[in-house]
């Protein structure tokens, strides 16, 4: 769908990194150093083997489309140009070209991506056909994407840290207003819920249960499916006729001592092992 808004440049030119300015649209917001400077030290080496795409800005600026991570690696690596080919873009496409790029090259997290589509969506009035034909993604993921982008920057702070994210978030994200939001994940952080205790909160906080939250409320509930003690002599009755059939000579003993049972397996030790 971009290719016929946008005019490529067949050309490889290599540009001042000084006179790259950071794209405008680029929807990550934090970049691993890690990888950064491995990717610093592959450059180094190898040089850059894929040019940043640029869009000329006029009075000898540029503007970075797609590629960040090149120039940012590039500058520390210390290079003074960078191999670019100028395209000439709308700013719509330029917004679609960046998110795509990230995507496919680089995962962004789950709120970059909800970030950057609801911009899309909102700013360049793409629709989610368009956005599906664009990344190749499901109508299902922009959807759920979207509604990401309800939760606050702040909260998606204090989420940075739960795993795993997606999920945690959209849970969050089913929640009306943002005090709610924010109670929640408070709550989630300090009784360190799972996310099917993270659920049971969110179904508590809809239908505003106002019983206080404590560190028991959340604490597994184990369920008593056996009354009936035979059940497991039973299946140690059988584990022991299986390891007879086996040849491994075994036998089962059961006492009753007041309210307890007694039970006793001896099992003959194979012949190499009687000599030990």
């Amino acid at each position: 769908m971009l290719n016929c808004c946008m005019n490529v440049s067949d050309k490889i030119v290599y540009i001042p990194i000084g006179m790259i300015n950071p794209g405008p649209f680029q929807p990550r917001r934090s970049f691993d150093t890690m990888k950064l400077m491995k990717l610093s030290q592959s450059i180094k080496r190898y040089g850059i083997l894929q040019p940043v795409s640029v869009r000329f800005m006029g009075e000898g600026r540029y503007e970075l489309a797609a590629g960040e991570r090149r120039l940012k690696a590039a500058k520390m690596a210390g290079l003074e140009l960078i191999p670019s080919v100028i395209i000439n873009i709308r700013d719509k496409d330029a917004a679609a070209l960046s998110l795509i790029e990230n995507i496919q090259r680089e995962k962004l997290s789950v709120f970059e991506e909800a970030s950057g589509l609801e911009r899309l969506g909102s700013i360049f009035a793409y629709s989610t056909e368009d956005i599906c034909r664009m990344l190749g993604v499901s109508e299902e993921f922009v959807n759920k994407r979207l509604l990401l982008s309800k939760i606050s920057q702040p909260i998606r702070e204090k989420m940075e840290g739960l795993e795993p994210l997606e999920d945690y978030a959209c849970l969050i994200a089913g929640l009306d207003d943002e005090e709610t939001q924010d109670k929640a994940v408070d709550e989630i952080i300090k009784y360190r819920l799972d996310t099917k205790s993270a659920a049971r909160l969110v179904n508590r906080l809809k239908e505003d249960d106002k019983t206080e939250v404590t560190d028991e409320t959340f604490k597994p509930r184990i369920k008593k499916y056996y009354k009936d003690i035979s059940i497991f002599t039973s299946t140690i009755k059988n584990a022991v006729s299986a390891m007879n059939d086996s040849g491994l000579e075994t036998t089962y003993t059961e006492e009753k001592d007041g309210s307890f049972f007694e039970i006793k397996l001896r099992i003959k030790k194979a012949p190499q092992e009687q000599h030990t």
